[in-house]
């Protein structure tokens, strides 16, 4: 889930045409505990980065109630065991042509003997192009043909991983909840239909907690807001327990819409904290609000009374529209949604 990480994973990948170049954005950082700002690039991963991505999104993960104290419970143990689980993800999906990895980095203290300056990964993002079909995401330059050998990479280096987890096992993991993520990707299969059937879904983001409070994981949001904004399709979170906020304030203003926990008591995520997924809905498109039900059931800070409240001032302001014509919803057969378009 992202925070920050994801929950529902779908595949999809580049077409004919090589995935959209992301060129390097260099920008400045911004502290009130800073006399002046920090300078920071924000530009696709490298192979190269994953590694010390990992670094990043363990400690930023560190305390997390899912990906620190439920799936790694042995990390203080075993603190450099964490990274081996970001690590194994990453490589995989790296060879996936619907997802992007971002880094932000920022430059390290020395010089280059190489003649390039150092720099360190201080932030990453994981990105994924959620669609109904590989074919959706192959028409929109975000998936590869099926004759293209590169398509074989990926299975290659998931065989890669699951060697490295024979070879080096993950020592600070829980062998019971290692793949709880997994085992409840099904229960929001029904979230991703309808207007919201492509989005761009922000799989997992993190900032190094010496970086942080630096724009960087904003910028690192910003960018598959903006990217879904150009294709004309929806944006999608699932937000780690107390990152709500933040998220509200980027932009995805359609939520909650959803928690990871749903779906009755087979979930095995029904009674962690966190999970609440929200949407940046694809212009013209109205999308009406779930009602209060099993679906919000779990633990957590989330306040549901102020939004069911706000939820039924936006109904009821609607209703008063002084609009006389009844609107004309849409929906779709195994979609919690109802829509309309504007």
């Amino acid at each position: 889930m992202a925070t920050t990480a994801g929950t529902a994973t779908r595949t999809g990948t580049t077409g004919t045409t090589a995935a959209p170049k992301i060129d390097s954005i260099e920008s400045t950082s911004s502290s009130t505990l800073q006399s002046k700002p920090r300078p920071y690039t924000l530009r696709r991963a490298q192979l190269s980065d994953l590694s010390p991505a990992a670094r990043t999104v363990s400690l930023g993960f560190w305390d997390d109630v899912l990906f620190g104290r439920l799936i790694h419970p042995f990390r203080n143990s075993y603190p450099s065991h964490v990274d081996k689980y970001w690590y194994r993800k990453f490589i995989v999906d790296y060879w996936d042509w619907s997802h992007v990895m971002l880094v932000t980095t920022e430059p390290a203290a020395g010089d280059s003997s190489a003649g390039g300056k150092p720099e360190i990964v201080t932030g990453f993002a994981h990105w994924s192009r959620i669609a109904p079909s590989r074919q959706v995401n192959y028409k929109a330059s975000w998936d590869l043909p099926w004759w293209d050998p590169r398509r074989i990479l990926k299975p290659v280096f998931a065989l890669f991983s699951r060697l490295l987890g024979i070879i080096s096992p993950n020592r600070a993991v829980s062998k019971t909840h290692e793949t709880i993520l997994e085992q409840s990707y099904h229960f929001l299969d029904h979230i991703w239909t309808g207007p919201r059937s492509e989005s761009w879904y922000l799989e997992c983001i993190a900032v190094h907690p010496d970086y942080q409070g630096r724009g960087q994981g904003r910028a690192l949001v910003q960018w598959g807001l903006q990217k879904a904004r150009e294709e004309g399709i929806a944006c999608s979170v699932i937000s780690a327990e107390g990152k709500e906020t933040f998220y509200e304030r980027c932009g995805f203003d359609s939520g909650p819409v959803a928690r990871s926990g749903e779906g009755g008591l087979e979930n095995p995520l029904r009674e962690v904290e966190g999970g609440i997924c929200f949407f940046k809905d694809k212009d013209g498109v109205v999308v009406k609000d779930r009602v209060l039900g099993d679906w919000t059931y779990g633990p957590g800070d989330y306040d549901w009374v102020a939004w069911t409240q706000r939820v039924e001032k936006k109904s009821g302001e609607d209703q008063s529209d002084g609009d006389q014509a009844p609107v004309g919803w849409k929906t779709e057969a195994g979609s919690p949604w109802s829509w309309r378009e504007v």
